[in-house]
């Protein structure tokens, strides 16, 4: 089955009237998303390393690394943009795609709209082509590949934004498919280094490996013309136990959007997705139930064995590894009733009324529950325990947030760079993003020179 010459033919083929509004609006949401998470990136230690890092390779200033009054390479631009889309890990999800779709895909298309001068237009359609390779990709993969120690926003994000890249750039069937072969070989992101620098260097590798691809293809570079089917290709190097059927990744191609029928998962906290259940069943718990924090005698949190290797750091002692720890992030939850940007910090992971909590808390594996869901039980004084179970936190299509909340984010996030004028200028850029004469437009203002 020509799996890589049916993608080719959908990244080329799809027509930008043909997609559904639903997905145009969740399209522009998710890349309003991901620049307010930019944002935060670019002023966190990542941010500045990574900007000091392409400062010092230096490139002809071409694509704007936002935030920094800086312009470099494309490849570089969606290095720098990728890895500070991540850095807090309050950027968006899809189970489909077996991670966060838009801080490699956004960063990609970005750059090369900017080097190509193409309008908000194009760069939508962009996006949501990449999405859609990303998707199809990762179900077919399944969730195996993830338990494998993959982490998916490496793997299909390189994929989706090769492809991405290669829709902006116009290429024909046979470079889309060199595009998506060249960007196969440059996949890998270990979940072991959840928790470190390395988790949000990911999207920005998948991100940079894409445009790579794209801009040698589009120049003539060669590589295995069916690299996603082939007996030595990427489902199969990349399979984990139970590699789904390939006509999963074709059926209803450019028929069913994956970007509607599975949607995206918004983040209202800054921490693995993983840890929302538990962060948010704890504050229904305390507000139901009024109990103070010295009142805790013990906490069980609950779920399958899948979340406890992302939430992999059961005695955090740094900011990002309280990101992965779901004992710190239910502590900070039951001692403060939520948990938000500022909670992230070594200091605050390791305050003492912080390291008492987390002794209380214990983890138990439950293989019947789905992924994402989570049952805590809380022992308070008298011996009561109190106890509730979720399966989606706020966020998740079946339980969004609001258009109003998403741009409330976007307005915290941004204006950690830009000026209230800016904030709301980018705002209703992204708002409409496909009437957008030109990305240069907005790439102007979030460079902030």
């Amino acid at each position: 089955m020509e799996v890589t010459a049916k993608l080719a033919d959908f990244v080329l083929g799809a027509r930008f009237e043909s997609i559904p509004p639903r997905a145009l609006r969740t399209a522009k949401e998710a890349m309003m998303d991901c620049l307010g998470c930019i944002f935060v990136g670019a002023v966190q230690p990542v941010g500045e390393l990574i900007t000091g890092y392409v400062r010092d390779v230096g490139a002809r200033p071409v694509s704007i690394v936002i935030g920094q009054g800086l312009r470099t390479s494309p490849a570089l631009a969606a290095l720098a943009n990728g890895i500070m889309a991540h850095a807090e890990d309050y950027d968006d999800i899809s189970l489909a795609v077996l991670g966060h779709p838009t801080a490699p895909l956004f960063p990609a298309v970005l750059a090369l709209a900017e080097q190509r001068g193409a309008s908000g237009r194009e760069l939508v359609g962009a996006y949501i082509i990449g999405f859609e390779v990303a998707a199809r990709i990762g179900m077919t993969l399944g969730v195996s590949h993830y338990n494998r120690g993959w982490h998916g926003t490496a793997t299909t994000g390189t994929i989706a934004a090769a492809a991405a890249g290669a829709r902006l750039l116009r290429l024909n069937e046979r470079q889309v498919r060199m595009a998506m072969a060249v960007a196969a070989s440059q996949t890998s992101g270990l979940r072991q280094n959840f928790g470190t620098m390395t988790k949000p260097f990911h999207p920005g590798n998948a991100a940079r490996s894409g445009v790579t691809a794209a801009l040698l293809a589009e120049r003539g570079f060669t590589a295995d013309i069916n690299i996603i089917e082939a007996p030595l290709g990427f489902l199969n190097v990349y399979r984990g136990e139970e590699l789904q059927p390939l006509e999963k990744i074709t059926e209803g191609l450019g028929e069913t959007f994956e970007i509607v029928k599975s949607g995206i998962a918004f983040k209202p906290y800054p921490s693995c997705g993983e840890t929302h259940t538990g962060i948010e069943i704890v504050i229904d718990l305390v507000k139901e139930n009024r109990f103070k924090p010295a009142e805790v005698k013990s906490v069980e949190c609950v779920f399958n064995e899948t979340m406890n290797s992302v939430m992999l750091h059961h005695n955090p002692k740094t900011g990002l590894e309280g990101k992965f720890s779901i004992e710190y992030c239910v502590a900070r939850a039951l001692l403060d009733g939520g948990v938000k940007l500022e909670d992230f910090t070594d200091e605050r992971v390791n305050q003492p009324e912080v390291r008492d909590m987390i002794k209380k808390i214990k983890v138990r594996i439950d293989s019947s529950l789905p992924m994402m869901a989570t049952l805590i039980n809380v022992e308070i004084a008298g011996g009561r325990v109190l106890s509730k179970r979720l399966d989606r936190s706020r966020g998740w299509p079946e339980n969004p947030l609001e258009h109003a909340e998403l741009a409330a984010k976007y307005r915290d996030c941004a204006a950690l760079v830009l000026s209230p004028a800016e904030v709301e200028k980018t705002l209703e850029m992204m708002e409409n993003l496909e009437e957008l004469k030109s990305i240069t437009l907005l790439a102007d203002v979030i460079v902030k020179e």
